[in-house]
């Protein structure tokens, strides 16, 4: 059995806990006893200093997770396209560098939101124990449609059943499909417009239904929500509310969403206060306060992997949501516990609890009262497994008798 003991200055719990200073226990892949320092029971107390990783200046807090990445893009200028020109085993290179990249930046969890048509749960085993990935395997998408190269292009209802249940046996968590197309590809791709006919898509997610998986939906457009919300998708990504001709967010609509417990990921990056154009920040910003009176439940993600958003930079994004009322606290809540329960692994993992998975970071001083702390996390522990991304750090390792 492998112990790990951490003492920090504090250790946030993500159940509303600040313990000062405090100690989490490790034994294999488990979390197996978190508390106050002073109060370590003395079998822990007792092991060698070899096991003792001392941080007191540190904050110990649940691993973060990005609830929208792209593991296979690796930042092309036009991924699904560039993905059609490379190998199974490029491919397999380029999502083992992403996840070594996430792990090294504090985050131990992604949903991976669409892969080549040659992936599966395979690719995405452990490496070097690297995040926890839920993935969407292929994405359902239409025949020239957004991210078509990607190999999930369907519209008879035999072809729906037989791509959801082929996703299934990759191993798929989630069942992604493209309501609407987007800004990455091109041909019929317009993303102010549904792809899929209201019955295709309630067939789509009356296929993932019959094999027990949850369903994201890709929406930019207001028409193409509105269908994925009558559809009962559970959670809409990107959610611009776009039209051709400007925006047009639907007060109805958002009511529904927060009726029908969808959550929206709303698929900020560490650009979107510069953001401009078709997008611009103060437009963004209004769209989601207005969701966020009525009740909606947003989700971080960051769509990593696409143009201009490498993997590691997901803490970089999250002092954006002070924008929206968040206090570093809820932030830190929200990319941790709250992310962790709405993608249905709360059981697993978001808390610092016995019993769960070790998915931990360690930051320099305290990120509740300076959110950049995250972007530099000097240890880092995903299913017990110790990583140390900044090799300057000063922690003080097995100096206790």
């Amino acid at each position: 059995m492998t112990v790990h003991i951490l003492e920090a200055a504090r250790v946030l719990t993500g159940r509303g806990q600040v313990l000062t200073p405090g100690t989490v226990v490790l034994t294999d892949r488990r979390i197996v006893w978190v508390g106050l320092s002073r109060q370590l029971p003395k079998p822990w107390a007792a092991v060698p200093a070899t096991a003792r990783i001392r941080l007191p200046e540190a904050t110990i807090l649940p691993g973060l997770i990005d609830a929208h990445v792209h593991l296979s893009f690796g930042g092309a200028p036009r991924p699904p396209v560039a993905l059609l020109a490379t190998t199974r085993m490029e491919v397999a290179a380029t999502i083992h560098a992403a996840l070594r990249q996430l792990r090294d930046a504090g985050i131990t969890t992604v949903r991976d939101l669409g892969a080549p048509r040659y992936i599966d749960s395979s690719t995405l085993a452990d490496l070097d124990a690297g995040p926890r990935v839920l993935t969407a395997t292929i994405p359902l998408t239409v025949a020239g449609g957004h991210c078509a190269g990607l190999g999930g292009a369907v519209s008879e209802t035999a072809e729906i059943d037989q791509l959801v249940a082929a996703n299934a046996t990759r191993g798929a968590d989630w069942i992604k499909v493209m309501v609407t197309g987007g800004f990455t590809t091109g041909g019929r791709s317009s993303p102010y417009e549904p792809q899929f006919t209201d019955d295709q898509l309630a067939r789509i997610v009356t296929a993932a239904r019959a094999h027990g998986l949850p369903v994201a939906a890709h929406a930019h457009g207001s028409a193409g929500i509105r269908q994925a919300v009558g559809a009962g998708v559970d959670s809409i990504e990107h959610c611009t509310w776009m039209t051709p001709d400007g925006f047009d967010l639907d007060h109805g609509v958002v009511r529904e969403i927060v009726n029908r417990r969808i959550m929206v990921c709303p698929t900020i990056n560490h650009h979107a206060r510069d953001a401009t154009g078709r997008l611009p920040w103060a437009v963004r910003r209004e769209q989601l306060r207005v969701m966020l009176d009525a009740g909606v439940r947003l989700i971080p993600g960051t769509d990593s992997g696409i143009p201009q958003t490498p993997h590691d930079q997901y803490a970089y994004s999250l002092p954006i949501w002070t924008d929206l009322g968040y206090s570093a606290a809820d932030i830190i809540e929200l990319a941790t516990a709250a992310a962790a329960q709405a993608l249905r692994i709360d059981h697993l993992t978001g808390t610092l609890t016995a019993g769960h998975v070790g998915d931990l970071i360690a930051v320099p001083g305290d990120p509740m009262t300076d959110l950049g702390a995250l972007t530099t996390p000097v240890v880092v522990a995903t299913a017990g497994h110790l990583h140390y991304p900044d090799t300057t750090t000063t922690a003080e390792e097995n100096t206790r008798p």
